[in-house]
């Protein structure tokens, strides 16, 4: 009979929630200004990349004045930082970056 002890159990469950961090379902190169659709859940940047917040649904959340809204500025990701979140879509002004998303999710990028 199988014992699962807490110390078993909570290693399953960060093996359960860190797998596709560490080996992602998806993999996909984003070097142009047009919107690509996923989720993704981490961008990492190739070169320092601006991302266009007024174009593109990030999470990101800042706050203004005591109230927390959509981040409205776009921001540099600096070469080799990756951030992690839930993006579900991303836009880029400028840069390159790779956008990792879950095992079964289709990215699509809009047509120029």
């Amino acid at each position: 009979m199988a014992y699962n002890t807490n110390q078993d159990i909570l290693l399953s469950e960060v093996k359960n929630n860190t797998g596709e961090a560490l080996t992602p379902g998806s993999t996909v190169h984003i070097d142009d200004v047009l919107l690509h659709t996923g989720p993704f859940f981490a961008v990492t940047a190739l070169t320092d990349t601006v991302v266009d917040v007024s174009e593109c649904t990030t999470g990101i959340t800042e706050n203004n004045a005591g109230t927390m809204q959509a981040v409205a500025t776009n921001f540099t990701i600096p070469k080799g930082v990756t951030i992690y979140g839930n993006f579900t879509s991303i836009e880029l002004d400028s840069g390159s970056v790779l956008a990792y998303a879950k095992l079964g999710v289709t990215v699509t990028a809009a047509s120029s």
